[in-house]
Formats: structure tokens, sequence, C-alpha cells
């Protein structure tokens, strides 16, 4: 019984010492109401592919990690379509569907939502053309994924206020500017651009491969970030690091480790940004994971096993204001459902 009760007493004594040498608290802590949402999404990244980073890995510092399946309504392995639709419309559908649910109804999508309800500022930035299946599922409503010219007009109707990625040959700069979107060129208009709606294409078709695209992917999320917080209401920022996908469909490992690096530096980014800016919450999540990756030997060179998407459970990383509030093991479904629900928004 004595030796029960020192112990007790060295643990009363222990406790607060160690309470003293943890690490000062960040800016940012995770209590307060969400205001701002930056979700990135990184294409095909499990976290195999997050352990391919190199040095200082900004994802360590998430605030909380959680895990989503990724199957769709109709497939044990999801497409981008009908992952990216579960992430932006909280709903399962069939792979290669765009916004819709298995039986072809639109689902709206949590930008939709936030546009109609909030007034809050929304914007897309990707390294893909602006039509591919991800981005389009945050604004279009159509069977097929491959309906390219419907999900350009969809694109054209949307009520987007910031766009920028690959343009892509279905996309016209005339009828963006008809639409009321304000067309930047390249990086140095963007960078002047002020607020409005503005559409940046710093490439015709995709951005091109890290590193030869330099950090065009980084300096349009930056200028995003500029843009949209002009809002007093709030913004929700999606980001897709679309070529992980891409470097893990071709078995290449350079390109991974290569797109892995500039997200890295993106996730940084938006990390520093959420401790300037109390009420920001930064969610990170992939829509399925692509080539089934291992790393292997002191190098951890990244191994392929597949060459096509897997079904295995990606990670999900929070940072900042409400972090704490996803936990667990969720379906990619759920993720939408949940941010609205933290920025008090009815469904």
């Amino acid at each position: 019984m004595r030796t029960l009760k020192l112990a007790g007493i060295a643990a009363a004594v222990l406790i607060p010492l160690f309470a003293c040498n943890c690490p000062a608290s960040k800016k940012n802590d995770n209590s307060g109401q969400v205001k701002n949402v930056i979700f990135i999404i990184g294409d095909g990244m499990g976290l195999a592919q997050v352990c391919a980073i190199e040095g200082d890995n900004n994802f360590e510092r998430a605030d909380n990690i959680c895990l989503s399946k990724t199957y769709s309504a109709n497939r044990k392995v999801t497409d981008s379509a009908a992952g990216g639709t579960a992430l932006a419309c909280g709903v399962k559908t069939n792979n290669g569907m765009i916004g819709m649910t298995p039986d072809t109804l639109p689902a709206a999508s949590i930008m939709e939502i936030l546009e109609e309800e909030t007034g809050m500022s929304t914007g897309i930035v990707v390294s893909c053309e602006m039509f591919h299946a991800t981005p389009a599922s945050f604004y279009a409503h159509q069977p097929d994924r491959g309906m390219s010219e419907a999900i350009a007009k969809d694109l054209y109707e949307s009520r987007l206020d910031f766009i920028a990625g690959g343009r892509g040959r279905l996309v016209s700069p005339d009828s963006l500017e008809a639409a009321g979107f304000t067309v930047c060129r390249n990086l140095g208009e963007l960078q002047k651009a002020g607020n409005g709606r503005i559409a940046a294409f710093t490439a015709e078709n995709f951005l091109g491969k890290a590193p030869d695209r330099k950090d065009s992917l980084s300096l349009a999320v930056n200028e995003a970030l500029r843009i949209l917080g002009q809002n007093e209401n709030g913004f929700f920022l999606m980001v897709e690091s679309s070529q992980i996908d891409w470097s893990c469909h071709g078995n290449d490992s350079t390109y991974l480790r290569a797109e892995m690096a500039e997200t890295n530096n993106i996730v940084g980014t938006c990390f520093d940004y959420a401790d300037s800016h109390p009420g920001t919450l930064v969610v990170i999540t992939a829509d399925h994971e692509t080539g089934g990756v291992t790393l292997l030997g002191e190098n951890k060179t990244p191994d392929f096993s597949t060459g096509e998407h897997t079904g295995v459970f990606v990670p999900v990383y929070l940072y900042g204001t409400g972090a704490d509030k996803m936990n667990g093991i969720m379906e990619n479904s759920s993720i939408r459902n949940k941010i609205l629900e933290l920025l008090s928004v009815n469904q």
C-alpha cells in the first residue's frame, strides 16, 4: 500500500513537469467557429505516397488523422469520378458519374450549398485540366465523366469565384469572360488580379510534371488564398494535386517524389495560413490510392504492385479550427457532411 501511495505522489509531481516541457501551442487552436475551409485532395495519394516525402514532412504537423473508405456505389475500387463525387457531394455513386446519384439525380456539391446558403467564396486549383473528374465533381452534374463539353458548360454556369489550372481545349476563355470571369493567361496576370471572379490558366492543357512546372501550382494556391480571403463571409478552396495519380499509374517513382514534394509545400503553406487566420480548417485526403505503393530499403524507394487504383483506406489529415471533430474510420461521403456541420450549414 505504501508503495502505491509513493507511486501516486511521484506521478502527481512528474505529470506537471512533463506538461511544462511540452512545445508551445500553435497560433490557431482547434476551438471556435470554422469560417474558412481548405480541402486538399491528393489524387491517388495513399499513406505510402505521403511517407515517400523526403526531408521535413508537413503532413506530420497535422492535429488529427483518421481514415476514409473509398469504395463506390457499384465497385469495391472507385475511380476519380465516383471518388470526387463522394467528397464533393456526400453521396456514393457509380464509377464514371460526376455530381450525380446512381439513379442520375443531381447531387448538390458542398460548394453549391455554401454559395447558396452562406455567401462564402469558392475556388478550385488543380494541376490537371479544369474539366477533369475531381474538379468537375464540385461544379458539374453529368452521368459520364467523358462528357467533357457538357462539363465545360456546367463550369460556365457555375457560381465559382476562382479557378486555376490547365484550361484544356474544351474550355473557352471567351465563354468564361461572358460568364463574368476575368481570365488570366499566366501567373503574372494572376498576381496582379484584384477581387471579382478569376479564371487563371497557366497552361493550355495540364500544368506539366513537377518539377518542370516549377512552383506554378503552389503560386496559384497562394493567389487563391489572397483573393478568396477578402470575403468576410469566408471561403471554401479545393486544391487537387492531380498528378500524384498519373505518376502512380505510370509506376514512375521519380515523378511521384516530385509531385509529393510540391504537395508537401502546399500543405505547409495552407497550415501556415490556418495559423495566421483563426477559423480556418484544413482537410487533406485522397479520392483513392493508386499503384499499390510500398517503400523499400533504406532509401524508401517507391515500389508499385499495380498500375491501377486500389481499394485500401486512405488517410485524412486535419489541421486548425475544428480539426478534432472528425475521428475514426469514415465513409468518404461523410467528410463533406461533417464539414457542413462544422460550418453550421444545414444539409
